[in-house]
C-alpha cells in the first residue's frame, strides 16, 4: 500500500541495499516532495540500532522518488507471529527493542504513524529494526483514505488516527500495545470484516483480556498492555521512555523470578476428634497415595489448566448416626483430614470456610467442583451407634463423576489398634511406600494431644481471623483471648496456640491501644507468646506466620518478609499466610507481586469477599479497571453488606458512572456507618461543587482521603501538601505508593504539574529497591 520495494545492489559500495519506490499519491506535487525529502532527511539523522538506516533519497530520470535503505537478512515480525507463538522473553525483548527506537525518533519528534508487526524486521541475530520511520504518513495529512491504507494498517491504528484527529507520540505507543497484545494471543486485539467495523472495535469495544487466551502471562505484562490501547490518549503511557522503564523492569522481574501464576489452593480450620490421629493420617495416606499415584481414567486435556499436579477439595462429612447427634464428630474428621492435607505442597486444598458452604448442599459433585476449581472430590460419611463407628469415604474426580477410590472401616471405638493395624495392612499393600519419608512425616505430624484444647484453639482463631480482625471490636478481641488462653491450659505443649495468640496480640497492638503504655504491654505480650511458640515447635508454621507479623509491626522489613515465605514453604495450603504477604508487597508497591498472592489466596479460599475486594483494589492501581469491577462484582455476591463496597463506589465516581454511584450509595446507608461513609459522602458533596460540605464532611487523616478530595475540588496546593507529607516518610518506611499516584484515575488533576512528577520519581525509586528486593519470592 505505501510503494514498491526491491532488493538491489548498490555498485559503488559493493552491498546489498533495499530500494522503496513511493507511489505517486504521497509525492503528488513539488511542495509535496519537499516535504517528504525534509522528513525523509529528519529520519536518516536518527542513526539508533532499533531503525532502519536511511542511506540515501533520490530521484530517477522520469520523476519516480525513492529511497535507499539498509537491506538486513531476516524475516518480518508479522512472519514470525504466524509462524510460531513467541516466548514471553522474546516479546519482552522485541517490546524493549521497539520501544527504544520510538523513544529515539520521538526525541527528535518524528511520530512514526504506522507501526505494525510487517513494519518491523527481526534480523538473523534477533535485532529489531523498525522499517518506514517518519514516512509512511505525511503530517499534514489527517483523514483515513482508502489509497495507501489496507486492512492490516487500520488494526493497528490509534482511536484518533482513525477519527482523522491530529496524532503524536502517544498514537505510535497504542500501535506498540496492539502489536504486543498480537504477540502474547496470536491475534488482534481489534477486529472486524470490513473496514468500518475494525475502526468501530477500536473505538469502542475492550479487548479480551490476554490472560484469557493464554496461561503463564505475567501479571504486569498484561497492564502494560492494557495502559498502552487505551482509549483515551491521557491514559497512556505519555512518553515512550515510561513505557521502557517499566518494560526494563518487568524484564528484570521475570528473568529473576520464581513464583509463577497458579490456579486455586485452600485452608482449613475447625472443629474436635474423637478419631485417633493415627486413623485420619492413614486415611489421608491411602487418598494422598490416589491423587499422586493413581493414574486416572480422565482425559486431562478437557480439564482446566492447573499448576498443581492435583486438586481436592474434603467436603463435611454427613452424620448418618440415629440420633444425629455427631456433627461435631463429622466436622473433626474433616478437619483432620483437611489438616494433614494441607502439608502437601503438591496438592491444592480447598479451605474448610468455603468447603463448609456445602454442608447439606442439593449440588451435585460436577457442580461443586466447577465452583471451587478443583478435579477431585472426598466425600464420607460417619455411623456411630454406642461404642461402634463405622467411617466411609470415597474419592470422586468432579468433571467426570467416575469414583476414583472407595472404602469404609467398621470397628469398635475403643479397638484402636486394630483400626490401625488393619488399616496399616491395605496401605502397606497399597500405595504408602510410595510416599517419600517427608511427606509421610508432613502428614503424620502430630496434633493437640487433648481435644477439648483444639476445639478452644479453633474456635479462637474464629473470633480473631473471621470477626476481630474486621471489626476491630474488643469484645471479638476478648472472646479470641480467651479461647486460645483455655487451649493453652488444656494443652500447654501445642505450640500453634501460643502462635496464634501472639498474632492476636500484634494486631490489637496495631489497631486498638491509645496509649503508649498499652501499646508497650501487648508488644511484651505478642513477643512473649511467640517465644514460647518457637521453643516448643521451631517448624510450625503457624509459629512463623506469627513471627512475620510480629517483625513487620517492628519495620523488621525483612526478617518479616523471609518469616513469612517460612510459614508458606511449611504449609503451603493456607489462605491467610498468602494475603498477609500480599499485604506485606502491596505496602512496598509492588502490586503486581501482591495480586499474584492474592490469585493465590482466592484459589485456597474462592468463596472469601474480600480477598476479590483487596484484589480489586490493586487491579485499580494498575488501572485494570474491568478485572476490578469483576472482583468487586464477585466480592458483592458473597457479601453484599461489606465495608469494602466503598472501593467500588470510588471506582464508579472516578469513571462517572454517577447513577449506578448513587444506586449502591444508598445500599451503604443501610449498613455501613456514619464514619465509613465520611470519605464517599466528602466525594459526593465535591462532584456535586459543594466544596464547603465535602471540607466540613471528611474529618480523616488518612493521606489517600485528604489528596483525593483536593484534588478532586482543584485544591493544587491542598493536595501537593499532604502528597509531599507522604513522601517525606517513605524513605524510612520504604513504603511505595508509586504505581497507585501513577495510575489512579483519582490523581489526574494533578499530574501535569512538575511538582506531582518529582513525587512520582521518589516513590519510583523506592518501588524498584523493593522490585529487586521482593521480587525473587518463591511461593
Amino acid at each position: 500500500g505505501m510503494g514498491i520495494v526491491y532488493k538491489a545492489q548498490d555498485l559503488k559500495l559493493d552491498r546489498f541495499v533495499a530500494l522503496k519506490f513511493l507511489p505517486p499519491h504521497l509525492t503528488s506535487s513539488e511542495e509535496e516532495k519537499q516535504r517528504f525529502t525534509h522528513e525523509a532527511k529528519a529520519a536518516s539523522s536518527l542513526d539508533h540500532n532499533n531503525i532502519c538506516a536511511i542511506h540515501e533519497i533520490d530521484e530517477t530520470e522520469d520523476g519516480q522518488l525513492f529511497i535507499s535503505m539498509a537491506h538486513y537478512e531476516g524475516e518480518t515480525l508479522e512472519k514470525k507471529i504466524k509462524n510460531q507463538r513467541l516466548k514471553i522473553k522474546e516479546i519482552i525483548d522485541y517490546a524493549l527493542q521497539i520501544a527504544s527506537g520510538l523513544q529515539r525518533a520521538h526525541e527528535k519528534e518524528i511520530v512514526h504513524r504506522d507501526l505494525k508487526p510487517s513494519n518491523i524486521m527481526l534480523t538473523a541475530d534477533g535485532v529489531v529494526k523498525i522499517l518506514d520511520f517518519g514516512l509512511a504518513k505525511r503530517p499534514t495529512q489527517t483523514k483515513i483514505t482508502r489509497e495507501g491504507t489496507t486492512l492490516g494498517t487500520i488494526a493497528y491504528m490509534s482511536p484518533e488516527q482513525t477519527q482523522g484527529d491530529t496524532v503524536d507520540a502517544r498514537s505510535d505507543i497504542w500501535s506498540l500495545g496492539v502489536i504486543l497484545y498480537e504477540m502474547i494471543a496470536g491475534q488482534l486485539p481489534f477486529k472486524g470484516d470490513y473496514d468500518q467495523a475494525v475502526m468501530y472495535a477500536i473505538t469502542n469495544e475492550i479487548p479480551e483480556p490476554i490472560t484469557g487466551l493464554r496461561t503463564g502471562i505475567p501479571l504486569e505484562l498484561e497492564r502494560i498492555v492494557h495502559r498502552c490501547i487505551s482509549k483515551d490518549p491521557q491514559d497512556r503511557y505519555q512518553h515512550a521512555d515510561d513505557l521502557l522503564s517499566e518494560l526494563n523492569i518487568l524484564k528484570k522481574v521475570t528473568e529473576s523470578e520464581k513464583l509463577t501464576l497458579k490456579p486455586k489452593i485452600p485452608k482449613k480450620k475447625r472443629r474436635s476428634l474423637i478419631i485417633p490421629s493415627i486413623f485420619i493420617a492413614i486415611l489421608v495416606l491411602i487418598i494422598t497415595g490416589y491423587l499422586l499415584l493413581k493414574p486416572f481414567q480422565v482425559d486431562r486435556k478437557e480439564l482446566p489448566a492447573s499448576s498443581w499436579e492435583n486438586s481436592i477439595a474434603v467436603l463435611p462429612f454427613a452424620d448418618l448416626s440415629p440420633d444425629k447427634d455427631q456433627e461435631y464428630f463429622c466436622d473433626g474428621m474433616t478437619d483432620k483430614i483437611l489438616t494433614s492435607l494441607s502439608k502437601l505442597r503438591v496438592l491444592k486444598v480447598i479451605a474448610r470456610t468455603s468447603v463448609m458452604q456445602y454442608k447439606n448442599t442439593g449440588k451435585t459433585i460436577s457442580e461443586i467442583g466447577e465452583e471451587l476449581g478443583v478435579e477431585n472430590i472426598l466425600e464420607g460419611s460417619i455411623f456411630k451407634a454406642g461404642n461402634r463407628i463405622r467411617v466411609t469415604a470415597q474419592l470422586i474426580n468432579a468433571p467426570s463423576n467416575a469414583h476414583l477410590w472407595a472404602d469404609d472401616y467398621e470397628r469398635k471405638l475403643d479397638d484402636v489398634f486394630d483400626i490401625q493395624d488393619d488399616i496399616s495392612e491395605k496401605i502397606a499393600a497399597n500405595l504408602l511406600a510410595t510416599l517419600s519419608p517427608e511427606q509421610k512425616k508432613d502428614i503424620t505430624e502430630s496434633r493437640p494431644a487433648n481435644t477439648a484444647a483444639y476445639e478452644y484453639y479453633l474456635k479462637g482463631r474464629y473470633f480473631h481471623l473471621n470477626k476481630f480482625f474486621y471489626s476491630e471490636d474488643k469484645n471479638d478481641f476478648l472472646k479470641s483471648e480467651s479461647m486460645f488462653k483455655a487451649a493453652i491450659k488444656l494443652d500447654p505443649n501445642f505450640a500453634d496456640s501460643y502462635a496464634t495468640l501472639a498474632d492476636l496480640y500484634n494486631l490489637y497492638y496495631n489497631i486498638l491501644p491509645d496509649s503508649a503504655s498499652e501499646k508497650k504491654k501487648y508488644m511484651q505480650l505478642q513477643e512473649s507468646y511467640i517465644d514460647t511458640a518457637y521453643q516448643l515447635d521451631p517448624n510450625s508454621a503457624e509459629v512463623h506466620y506469627a513471627k512475620g507479623c510480629i517483625y513487620s509491626s517492628r519495620n523488621e522489613d525483612e526478617e518479616a518478609f523471609n518469616s513469612y515465605k517460612t510459614a508458606i514453604k511449611y504449609n503451603p495450603n493456607k489462605d491467610n499466610y498468602y494475603r498477609e504477604i500480599g499485604n506485606f508487597l502491596a505496602e512496598k508497591g509492588c502490586t503486581q507481586l501482591a495480586i499474584r498472592c492474592y490469585n493465590k489466596a482466592i484459589d485456597l479460599n474462592p468463596l472469601v469477599s474480600h480477598y476479590y475486594f483487596e484484589r480489586g483494589l490493586h487491579y485499580t492501581e494498575l488501572s485494570i479497571l474491568d478485572k476490578a469491577e469483576n472482583d468487586f462484582k464477585k466480592a458483592m455476591e458473597l457479601n453484599p453488606k461489606s465495608s469494602y463496597i466503598r472501593i467500588y463506589w470510588l471506582l464508579l465516581t472516578a469513571l462517572k458512572r454517577y447513577d449506578e454511584a448513587d444506586t449502591l450509595m444508598v445500599q451503604m446507608e443501610n449498613f455501613l456507618t456514619n464514619k465509613q461513609l465520611e470519605h464517599p459522602h466528602a466525594i459526593q458533596y465535591a462532584i456535586k461543587g459543594q466544596k464547603e460540605k465535602a471540607l466540613n464532611t471528611l474529618t480523616s487523616g488518612f493521606w489517600f482521603y485528604r489528596s483525593h478530595l483536593y484534588a478532586l475540588l482543584g485544591m493544587k496546593e491542598e493536595a501537593f501538601s499532604v502528597l509531599f507529607e507522604l513522601t517525606d516518610q517513605i524513605q524510612n518506611t520504604k513504603k511505595s505508593n508509586y504505581l497507585l499516584l501513577k495510575n489512579l484515575i483519582a490523581f489526574n488533576n494533578l499530574r501535569s504539574d512538575p511538582r506531582f512528577q518529582e513525587i512520582l520519581a521518589k516513590h519510583k525509586k523506592i518501588y524498584e529497591e523493593n522490585l529487586r528486593k521482593y521480587g525473587d519470592i518463591e511461593i
